[in-house]
């Protein structure tokens, strides 16, 4: 576990990294890096603990299925990755990759840099691509919570979020669609960095339906519009809301993005 003083949060901020074998060897070489979110309820050591990313990880470089790259896991907290409670947003963007680009040795530009995560952190990573297309070349969304027009009623989003809560605690509706994802079609749209390559995964069995139906319809139907700047690869797992199906989207996404 690493971390470090962030401004934006005004507070020590923890992540977990994982570096291939190759970093400590060649300190002349420089890697491609991937920023993992994790979901409600999660922290740093989730993809780790439960994912088993670090054992994925070094099986594939064993198989010789996948170049070197770096993984950044940040503690989210419950923010939902927005500038609510804490500049959650704000504190990856201006302190997060700043320091990371800083402190390891990282290629620098949108093209070696991607941004993946699941249920909440697939809400975060498609906020994040669509805002900041000039930032991530890939996103991988995982059981994305991205709903839209309103969450699901069985959703942490509802219960679970000060950010998207009133005064009174309760969940605002107004709130929700101020952070929605579909306030960036314009920013991504007039951008100058294209393409951009969006992994798109769901069980088959989310407990959250709507999921389903934003991986296989809402998100394709609003991408199909930029058909030309824009590759879609969607994948329907046996399962559902849970590591299974992640550590599987997760390990067909990275052989996809990172394959020699």
């Amino acid at each position: 576990m690493e971390s470090f003083y962030s401004n934006q949060l005004k507070r020590n901020w923890k992540y977990r990294v994982y570096l291939p074998n190759s970093y400590k060897k060649d300190n002349t070489k420089y890697y491609e890096i991937l920023y993992l979110l994790h979901g409600h309820g999660g922290n740093e050591d989730v993809w780790i603990k439960y994912g088993n990313v670090n054992r994925i990880l070094d099986r594939l470089y064993n198989e010789d299925k996948i170049r070197d790259f770096i993984v950044i896991m940040p503690d989210g907290g419950n923010s939902w990755y927005v500038d609510g409670v804490e500049n959650m947003e704000s504190a990856i963007i201006k302190d997060l990759i700043p320091k990371i680009e800083k402190y390891y040795r990282v290629k620098i530009g949108r093209q070696y840099r991607s941004i993946g995560g699941m249920s909440a952190g697939g809400y975060g990573s498609l906020r994040f691509v669509l805002k900041y297309p000039e930032l991530f070349i890939n996103g991988i969304l995982m059981s994305p919570s991205a709903y839209y027009p309103l969450p699901d009623s069985n959703s942490s989003a509802i219960t679970g979020v000060d950010s998207f809560k009133d005064a009174n605690g309760n969940f605002s509706e107004d709130l929700w669609k101020t952070y929605n994802y579909d306030n960036y079609w314009n920013i991504f749209d007039s951008s100058n960095c294209k393409p951009h390559n969006f992994y798109i995964s769901v069980g088959t069995d989310d407990i959250f339906k709507s999921i389903i139906k934003i991986v296989n319809e809402q998100l394709p139907a609003a991408f199909s519009k930029r058909s030309a700047n824009v590759f879609l690869d969607i994948k329907n797992y046996n399962g559902g809301h849970d590591m299974g199906v992640w550590k599987q989207a997760f390990e067909y996404a990275i052989t996809q993005i990172y394959k020699k």
